[in-house]
């Protein structure tokens, strides 16, 4: 088969995006790889994506709009993979866009490699919009990439990422419709461990944005946090990899999930009315902050993990600054 009669499925969760859903729909419809299908799902909007959705629909004929009872962004992403006909499969979220090149480069390096996975490890965003000069790929194995995401070494989200649709059939790989933080982080976990191999690049095709006051984590709901501490649970309830590496990637995950829990906690001012949660955030920042010297992640990280040794409260504050230095951008 020629690497133009292979089609690509991307899948947009659509949820009180429209500020944004133009923008992302425009930045799919001028893909350089033109073999496309753009799956719009339409999560029971309350504005006016839906409808800025079906309008787009009319001008381009790849595009399919699927408009359904808000349910959550596991079941509409759940919609765009039973709705799918693609050989392959990416995700864009409805308030981010993607750079010209995003399936062409990933469907390449999956192509090249013959991989079921294929994803990048960095991305643009408010803060980090520089162009990467020297792109670098590297094959690694299941192992190699479950630790990688475990570790925060890449982008847990689903974005930046392109999957074999057969595979994911294959292995009955879906989003957990009862996880509506960290889906994405459990979905490409499940992945990762079945994956024949993976391949990863530098390049920076994707754009997160970081000053969209709706996101699901802006505003501190107590669900929401223990909902994010119930999916890196689940994680390790799933895992079929069983090492030494991977259990210590898990600890880490575990401790960074709490430690961002906590800072979302201090930073709302939500400790009072949120006491035993706030404890608890607290302790494992603080009592697992060493895993972040035993396992391999980013500087970044084992900065993180020093200040929570010694000052979580800190770090909190840091992330508070940095939010509100991007919204004032």
């Amino acid at each position: 088969m020629e690497e133009n009669d292979i089609k690509v499925s991307v899948i947009v969760p659509i949820y009180n995006v429209e500020k944004y859903i133009g923008k992302c729909i425009l930045s799919i419809i001028e893909q350089t790889y033109k073999n496309i299908e753009i799956i719009l799902v339409d999560d029971g909007s309350l504005d006016d994506s839906g409808n800025i959705a079906d309008e787009y629909a009319t001008r381009d004929n790849r595009i399919k709009v699927i408009h359904k009872a808000n349910a959550g962004v596991s079941a509409a992403r759940n919609s765009g993979l039973d709705a799918a006909t693609g050989d392959f499969v990416c995700f864009s979220d409805g308030d981010d866009y993607v750079m010209p090149n995003y399936v062409e480069h990933l469907l390449k390096l999956c192509l090249a490699y013959n991989v079921d996975v294929a994803y990048t490890v960095d991305m643009y965003t408010t803060f980090h919009n520089e162009h990467i000069a020297n792109s670098q790929v590297k094959v690694i194995t299941p192992e190699d990439a479950t630790e990688n995401i475990l570790c925060y070494k890449v982008p847990i989200g689903v974005y930046s990422k392109l999957f074999n649709r057969e595979f994911l059939v294959k292995n009955n790989i879906r989003f957990l419709e009862d996880v509506y933080i960290g889906e994405g982080f459990n979905f490409n976990t499940a992945c990762f461990q079945r994956a024949n191999k993976v391949v990863m690049s530098n390049e920076r095709i994707y754009f997160y944005r970081r000053d969209n006051e709706a996101s699901a984590m802006t505003k501190f709901k107590e669900a929401k946090c223990q909902m994010a501490l119930k999916a890196i649970d689940i994680i390790k309830a799933n895992l079929v990899l069983k090492s030494a590496r991977i259990e210590k990637a898990w600890i880490f995950a575990y401790w960074h999930t709490h430690f961002d829990m906590y800072c979302w906690i201090v930073n709302a001012k939500a400790k009072n009315e949120n006491v035993e949660l706030y404890k608890k955030c607290r302790y494992v920042s603080q009592s697992k902050a060493y895993i972040a010297f035993s396992v391999p992640t980013k500087r970044t990280e084992r900065i993180r993990g020093f200040l929570g040794l010694i000052a979580p409260y800190i770090v909190a504050k840091l992330m508070l600054w940095r939010s509100n230095r991007t919204k004032s951008k």
